[in-house]
């Protein structure tokens, strides 16, 4: 830039004696055009990955049982370019019949919109209750549980119950669901919800705004409670 400035400077002055000058400060000029492009260009893809990094959202929710707050939930959206990583890290306080503490993470990778892998770890008052993996290999779906290994029928999976909380699902009347290891049925409710229903007859309605989950509605044998989004 400070040669570029010289050379204006030259250029405007009618001196002859500076005309050598002029001569040189331009093929100065030409010169380092090249190197200037080809630094720039570097500089360039050497940002691109920190502003892939930076495409992330992280989301925090309330559990409400009976008006009570007894838990809480932390989810993590991250994208590096093809691949989306989610992640819900969990823990619930409360009482029934006796002091119940149940901490859990769940995480799902997708590569170009398909799952390739996803797992879930539980444990009630420091006992594992669940500890599940569902992954992709040559092209089908196997699930790890216990020690043992299951091949499941399935060729695809976009959406999994965990991607819920990040994407409304418009046009979509079935989601994965890890815990059972196959799909369950979306179907939509009066009140502008969505409804999901296991296998178990237990069900969840999920609320958005702006595509993003805002409040679940559980329904179990033994228990309701709430889900809201506070951040």
């Amino acid at each position: 830039m400070l040669m570029l400035l010289i050379y204006m400077f030259l250029k405007r002055t009618r001196n002859p004696k500076r005309a050598a000058m002029v001569q040189q400060v331009r093929k100065y000029i030409i010169a380092r055009v090249p190197f200037f492009f080809i630094t720039l260009l570097v500089l360039l893809l050497l940002l691109i990955p920190i502003l892939v990094k930076t495409q992330s959202l992280l989301l925090y929710y309330k559990i409400v049982q009976g008006g009570d707050e007894i838990g809480w939930l932390r989810l993590e959206k991250n994208i590096a370019g093809s691949q989306s990583r989610l992640l819900l890290v969990s823990e619930i306080n409360t009482r029934f019949i006796i002091r119940i503490r149940v901490s859990a993470t769940e995480s799902s990778t997708f590569e170009n919109g398909k799952l390739v892998h996803s797992a879930q770890f539980r444990k009630t008052n420091g006992e594992t209750k669940v500890d599940k993996q569902t992954r992709l290999v040559s092209g089908n779906y196997e699930v790890m549980e216990n020690g043992g290994t299951e091949k499941l029928s399935i060729r695809f999976i976009g959406t999994n119950l965990l991607s819920l909380y990040f994407q409304e699902p418009v046009g979509i009347n079935q989601v994965y669901c890890d815990k059972h290891a196959g799909f369950i049925t979306v179907t939509k409710t009066g009140d502008g919800g969505y409804r999901v229903k296991f296998p178990d007859g237990n069900s969840n309605i999920f609320y958005y705004s702006r595509g993003i989950c805002t409040r679940i509605r559980i329904s179990h044998t033994f228990y309701t409670a709430e889900i809201i989004k506070t951040t």
